[in-house]
């Protein structure tokens, strides 16, 4: 009985190393010859892509961010295409960052500032916001004109005069309430 488990093993050893060796075969086969021949067909045929939602998630795969970065950017599939370089430059720089001169070595290449301001909180607290943002605060700051808005019968009196409002103030969009 000890007889045939010695040459079930000494067989089942030898499946495994010929295995092992037909793949190593195989992947020489495949870096030499025929993955040349594959790349060259790809690149040809990927001579007019286009930049597209799936290429930038690609590019950004590829490049291994971390939780950072959804923090940073947001979903891949929310950001508008003129945002796609941003997204792109983000994950590079998330992933030379674990280093001090990788960071700087990758902000020097983009042209992107990294000097701090001597009171970084204040000039944050202070800059105007943007109105262009949904939930800014310049959103609710008086509206100056509705373009879109034809002129009332009665004379541009102030738009809310034709709505039997009050005119004395200026008009806001009403995300307060």
């Amino acid at each position: 009985m000890r007889e045939i488990r010695g040459h079930v093993t000494d067989i089942d050893r030898h499946l495994e190393e010929a295995l092992r060796a037909k793949q190593q075969l195989d992947a020489e086969r495949w870096r030499t010859e025929r993955r040349p021949r594959v790349l060259r067909l790809f690149a040809a045929r990927a001579r007019k892509l286009a930049w597209s939602r799936a290429l930038l998630k690609l590019v950004v795969e590829e490049l291994y961010p971390d939780d950072l970065f959804a923090e940073l950017v947001g979903r891949l599939d929310r950001i508008p295409r003129r945002q796609w370089p941003y997204a792109i430059a983000i994950a590079v720089a998330l992933r030379h960052s674990w280093r001090r001169d990788g960071l700087t070595r990758v902000a020097r290449r983009l042209r992107v500032s990294l000097a701090t301001s001597r009171f970084p909180t204040a000039v944050r607290l202070f800059t105007v916001p943007d109105h262009h943002v949904a939930d800014s605060p310049a959103r609710l700051d008086p509206v100056k004109a509705l373009r879109c808005a034809p002129t009332p019968r009665g004379g541009a009196h102030g738009l809310d005069r034709a709505l039997g409002r009050a005119t004395d103030w200026h008009l806001r969009d009403g995300r307060q309430f």
